[in-house]
Formats: C-alpha cells, sequence, structure tokens
C-alpha cells in the first residue's frame, strides 16, 4: 500500500502543449510520479476535477493563467494515480474518463483496488529496475509505465466486459 501524503495533480499551459503533472509527498519533497503531455492533456485534467469536485474531493492549490494546481484527498490520490496510468498514450480518453466517474461513483470497487494496486506496483518495479537516467524528473520510469498501462487497460476492458455480460442475464 502506498504510503498516506498529500496527492497533486496540476496542469500547465505554457508551451506547446498542456502538460498534466500528479505528484506525492509534502510541500518540502514533492515527487513526481507521472507526466502526461499533448493535445487531449487539457481535456483529462478538467474532467479529472470537475469528476474529483463533484464529491469534494480537491482543493484549489493555485491557480494561474499559465497553472493550476490541486491537492487531492489522501483517499482518492491513489485511485486517481491509477487512472492515470490507464489514460496513458490512450487515442481515445473520453472512453476512460467514463470509467473514472462510473469508479467514483461506487459502480466498480473492484477498479479502485486495480487502481490503486497498479500504481503501487508501477512504483515497486521502477525502483527495483533503474531503466531511466538520474536526470529523469519523475518516480516511474517509461517502460514500466507503458507496460502498466497496457496491461492495466486490458484488465479493465476484461473486467468491464464480464460484468456488462452478466448484467444481460
Amino acid at each position: 500500500m502506498l504510503r498516506q501524503g498529500t496527492y497533486v495533480i496540476m496542469l500547465r499551459s505554457c508551451g506547446q502543449s498542456p502538460t498534466i503533472s500528479f505528484n506525492i509527498g509534502g510541500e518540502d519533497e514533492p515527487t513526481t510520479l507521472l507526466r502526461l503531455a499533448g493535445r487531449n492533456a487539457e481535456l483529462i485534467f478538467k474532467e479529472i476535477i470537475s469528476a474529483l469536485s463533484r464529491y469534494g474531493a480537491i482543493s484549489p492549490i493555485k491557480i494561474s493563467q499559465h497553472e493550476e494546481i490541486f491537492s487531492i484527498r489522501d483517499d482518492l490520490g491513489p485511485i486517481i494515480g491509477g487512472f492515470l496510468i490507464l489514460i496513458r498514450r490512450t487515442n481515445n480518453p473520453k472512453k476512460w474518463l467514463g470509467v473514472l466517474n462510473e469508479v467514483l461513483e461506487g459502480k466498480h470497487p473492484e477498479l479502485v483496488i486495480a487502481f490503486e494496486s497498479y500504481l503501487t506496483m508501477t512504483i515497486d518495479i521502477s525502483r527495483i529496475n533503474k531503466f531511466h537516467s538520474k536526470k529523469q524528473k519523475q518516480a516511474l520510469t517509461p517502460i514500466v509505465l507503458d507496460a502498466s498501462s497496457r496491461a492495466l487497460k486490458e484488465f479493465v476492458k476484461v473486467l468491464l466486459k464480464k460484468r456488462e455480460n452478466i448484467n444481460h442475464f
């Protein structure tokens, strides 16, 4: 299980494309677990913030023209971290954003465990396997993130498909 800490999600909109950063830790030593950049980053960020705000699960830290930073409630931080692993390199984030909303609504308690477990597993494997240079500023290595993301996508697809089949009978 992850240590309790402060989970922070931020969107930086300076430069060519917006970037989401997901951090853990206090103000003294925050660690960037992962970053997502690209044309869908702003959409993903806004949807995550909207979903969390419905449950009173975020607090703004800083909002400016080029940067939005929010603290995530500790019980939901690992879920958001796992979700960000899920949507890494996806071509269709809208498909997965619906899954996040359903998880937060309590429709898929098994995915809560999956998101938390995949985040923990990705952190642990990244610590063991140093596939990155010391210059890298995020704790999770790209090769481990890519593998975890692919595996988590497949896991979620199979689980939701089986659940859908069971509910049709």
